[in-house]
């Protein structure tokens, strides 16, 4: 990542402004080439590349990047209070201010007056000394009295709707807060609105081929802190390196007795009974792997296929890491299925708006837009029937999202199973909150006769 311009402002905030601006670039000066909207874990692991990175800066710019995607829909509303004329702001020294206010309300450790000066030295060399006067003036004024910032009542000064308030203090896009109180009424809508506030926790899958896997769970799974322990799923708090008894998680991420993968994407393949479906099974939006190699831990015969070659290409990396034997993986199109023979199980784990994994991806509540669901619904409904065509006879097909929206779940199931109906609805997980996960995945099994 390129340091130029930033002389004067400190390594990790550097690192987040420039990450954020080619995550949420300026809407006045479109980005053309490579970058622009680009996914914030892409971005944020190409600027931590950097040798000699002081672990600290790594670990501060992380927190900076997602915090301010978390909170970006509170900032930016606190801030609107403070400024005389909010539209006027350029968004480069907007996002500044919004990453600075960031700091001051909700990282303890740093100091408000270390904010405020990185801040207002970030705004001079992108709008000026007026602007950096402004600046200054404006977040000293937020940090004489942030326990008034955490007050809900804050939100509710102009007496707007509950739906305003909603998106105000839990920093969620208006369209996305309707569709949740739409769907599940208001406390649900609060439950899903309060977990993607919260970072996700570390979701952990234990290597059951290798010996003393169990022994392994048993260490983990008897932390007070463990949030979930379901043989071979683990939930640990974000950020957890080393545990107290003992275990060196990265020792065994590099040994191959660990993965890292969503402990609620996991748990919703062993709902849908995942011991039992026919086999071979076919992962046909395989990814980067993840269900394809949690299932060939699960001594399932299976083969993967993804649009992108580029995401499967760490497959067999992943596999040689955990002992497993070498998985065919092949590019395809999961609206044709070019296959030679039918599989037993298609395990589609569908592209979706991703609603149920803000906690994780809280980039995606900024960069998604509510015409979007159309065009995914489209594409939902033409990978069910490339692979209901393609499911040998007394075969599943089991259709995976992690999303909350009910047009891309259930009803995609109802309108496929309104169109087959020889199909048979064996087993449904509906997306509902969970607050020890904070994530939420909606999961079908459908046999075909």
């Amino acid at each position: 990542m390129s340091r130029e311009g930033q002389a004067g402002i400190p390594p990790a905030r550097a690192i987040a402004l420039a990450v954020l601006g080619r995550v949420l670039p300026d809407p006045t000066r479109p980005v053309r080439g490579p970058g622009a909207g680009q996914d914030a874990q892409a971005v944020l692991d190409a600027a931590l590349d950097v040798p000699g990175l002081d672990p600290r800066d790594r670990g501060l710019a992380t927190e900076l990047v997602y915090g301010f995607l978390r909170l970006r829909g509170r900032l930016e509303y606190i801030l609107s209070r403070f400024l005389k004329n909010p539209d006027a702001v350029p968004a480069p020294v907007g996002r500044v201010l919004a990453l600075a206010a960031y700091e001051i309300l909700f990282c303890s450790k740093v100091p408000a007056y270390a904010s405020v000066d990185w801040a207002v030295t970030a705004v001079r060399k992108r709008g000026g000394k007026g602007l950096s006067g402004m600046a200054n003036a404006v977040l000293r004024r937020l940090a004489a009295d942030p326990g008034a910032l955490a007050d809900p009542g804050f939100y509710r000064r102009d007496r707007c709707t509950e739906q305003e308030f909603l998106s105000r203090f839990y920093s969620c896009p208006e369209w996305i807060v309707a569709m949740w109180l739409r769907d599940g009424g208001h406390e649900t809508a609060e439950a899903f609105l309060a977990s993607q506030l919260e970072p996700a926790p570390l979701g952990l899958r234990v290597n059951r081929t290798r010996p003393g896997a169990r022994e392994l769970f048993d260490a983990l799974a008897g932390l007070p802190e463990t949030r979930l322990a379901a043989f071979p799923t683990l939930a640990l708090p974000a950020g957890t390196d080393t545990t107290p008894a003992g275990v060196d998680l990265g020792a065994a991420l590099a040994e191959g007795r660990l993965s890292r993968q969503s402990a609620a994407a996991q748990l919703v393949l062993a709902r849908l009974g995942l011991d039992g479906w026919p086999e071979p099974v076919f992962d046909a939006c395989a990814g980067r792997g993840g269900k394809t190699l949690a299932l060939a831990e699960a001594g399932k015969k299976i083969f993967a296929g993804d649009m992108l070659a580029a995401k499967l290409s760490g497959l067999a990396r992943e596999a040689c890491r955990l002992g497993l034997p070498p998985i065919a993986a092949f590019r395809a199109s999961a609206t044709r299925m070019p296959l030679g023979r039918a599989p037993g199980t298609i395990l589609l784990d569908a592209p979706c708006s991703g609603l149920g994994v803000l906690s994780r991806r809280p980039d995606a509540k900024w960069r998604r837009r509510p015409e979007d669901l159309a065009g995914l619904v489209r594409l939902q409904r033409a990978m069910l029937e490339a692979a209901y065509a393609n499911l040998a006879p007394g075969g599943r097909l089991v259709y995976v999202t992690c999303t909350t929206n009910p047009a891309e779940n259930e009803q995609a199931v109802d309108r496929l199973g309104n169109r087959h109906r020889d199909l048979v609805l064996e087993t449904e997980v509906p997306a509902a909150p969970d607050a020890a996960l904070g994530e939420a995945f909606y999961g079908a099994v459908l046999k075909k006769p």
